[in-house]
Order: structure tokens, then C-alpha cells, then sequence
């Protein structure tokens, strides 16, 4: 399993574990008494949390448990995965400044503030909205790794390939043509299926530089032209690999068409 799958399973035992919370979340609400304070102005909030019963004090202690767990771990995925998210998740965790208009999905859980309203469906939507804010960043994770991924492999693909063309062309003034043209050919390999997997084009592993060649082209990745013009790198590059003759020219056209096409 790659470590993009891993990630993944992880943040879908999560998503699951914040469809309880929203759901535990919603009935705590409903269920805590919510008393009108008639001697307040309309100017502050005048609805303020009963006590509660010992029904709803389990009920508030098990989703509160469960937002903490889920918050904590999501919380360490985002610092690592999405650092420029870290501070809005963290901002919709909780009011530090303890006011009664800003509050985080804790302070809905915890039942901390007095309210302006005593209308629980919006209550209920306003704690919801904070919590979708957090679990949309969260669930933004895979794609983003995917993409990092993707360009570290281009990085890495791109370094590669540009070292065995260097390579091959030092192999290649020293009087080693048949080392060069092969190490021309590896990187001309490893060049088209980085293009496979940039486009979703399927391939064995073992296949080398024409199946992938035709694959491509089946693609419409590479035009008929280009498609002959790796045939032809490919030819002089087996000839590098087998006893066959080949000259110097052929050599130093095929690393300077390699060149060029990467």
C-alpha cells in the first residue's frame, strides 16, 4: 500500500468519526435546555445554557472526547500536509477571546457562550458551518499530496535524466560510444515513462523504449513523427547493446536527438 493510500484510509476513518461528531453534535444541542434571560438588552446575547442532566452531560463528554480525537489527529495532518491551512483550522477550533459572536466548534460542543438567539436549528447550522470549514480542509489532503508527489517524481525524473545525458555524452569524449549510446537509450526509457505516468498512459514495467513509444502515441501523446523518430533512436540504441556495427556518428546523433526531445 503506498503512503498516498495510507493517508487516504486514515482521513476516510476520519470523515467517518466527524459524521458522528456533527451527528452527536446536532442532538446535544436539541437536547440542552437553552433559557431566555428577560432582564438582558437585545443588544448582548440573552439565551443562556441550562443545567444539564446527566443524559445530556454523558452525551456532551462522548461527542466532546470524539471532536478532540479527531481534531488532534487532523490537526497534526494539516501542520504536515497543509501548513498553509494550519491557522484558519485552528481559528475554527475555538474563540479565545471568549466572545459571544466569533465561537469555534468546541464552543458549541462545550456549550460556553450565552446566545442572541434562541432558535436551535440555527444554533445547530452555525455550529455545523465551523465543523464543515475544518472537515473541507481536511478532506483536501490527498489531492494535495498527490500533487506533491507528482511534481517530486517530475523533479526526480527530470534530474535523472538529465544525468544520464550528461553522462553519455562524457562516455561518449572519452571514446566509450556503445556505454553512451546505451546510457542515452536509459534515459530516453526513463524520459517516456515519465510522460506515461504524467498523462495516465498504462505500461509495463518492463517495457521498453518502442512499447512505451506506442503507447504513447495510441495516447495521442506523440504525433506519427515523433513516433518514428524514437523508432529510430531505438534501433541505434540496440545496436549499442549487441554486437552489431555502429559508428560514431550514429551514436553522437542519437544522444543529441535524446537530448532535444526530453
Amino acid at each position: 500500500m503506498s503512503d498516498i493510500q495510507i493517508l487516504k484510509r486514515k482521513i476516510n476513518e476520519l470523515e467517518a468519526l466527524a459524521d458522528e461528531i456533527e451527528k452527536g453534535g446536532k442532538e446535544l444541542i436539541e437536547k440542552a435546555p437553552l433559557q431566555y434571560e428577560s432582564h438582558v438588552s437585545s443588544f448582548f446575547p440573552n439565551h443562556r445554557w441550562g443545567t444539564l442532566s446527566e443524559d445530556i452531560k454523558e452525551l456532551q463528554r462522548e461527542v466532546v472526547r470524539k471532536y478532540q480525537r479527531w481534531y488532534s489527529l487532523a490537526y497534526q495532518l494539516i501542520k504536515e500536509y497543509l501548513p498553509e491551512k494550519e491557522a484558519e483550522f485552528v481559528e475554527h477550533y475555538e474563540d479565545k477571546t471568549h466572545s459571544s459572536v466569533k465561537k469555534g466548534a468546541i464552543d458549541y460542543l462545550q456549550l460556553r457562550s450565552s446566545q442572541y438567539t434562541g432558535d436551535k436549528p440555527k444554533i445547530i447550522e452555525s455550529f455545523v458551518d465551523k465543523f464543515e470549514i475544518q472537515r473541507s480542509i481536511l478532506l483536501s489532503i490527498p489531492d494535495v499530496a498527490e500533487i506533491k508527489e507528482l511534481n517530486l517524481r517530475r523533479l526526480i525524473s527530470a534530474d535523472f535524466v538529465e544525468t544520464e545525458i550528461e553522462q553519455a555524452e562524457m562516455l561518449f569524449k572519452s571514446g566509450f560510444p556503445r556505454a553512451a549510446g546505451t546510457l542515452a537509450g536509459v534515459a530516453l526509457e526513463k524520459h517516456l515513462k515519465t510522460l506515461c505516468d504524467n498523462n495516465g498512459v498504462s505500461y509495463k514495467p518492463k517495457d521498453t523504449i518502442e512499447p512505451l513509444a506506442q503507447a504513447l502515441y495510441k495516447a495521442n501523446i506523440l504525433d506519427i513523427s515523433e513516433l518514428k523518430k524514437v523508432q529510430y533512436l531505438a534501433s541505434i540504441r540496440n545496436k549499442c547493446s549487441h554486437p552489431d556495427d555502429i559508428t560514431m556518428d550514429e551514436v553522437k546523433s542519437l544522444i543529441g536527438e535524446v537530448k532535444k526531445f526530453v
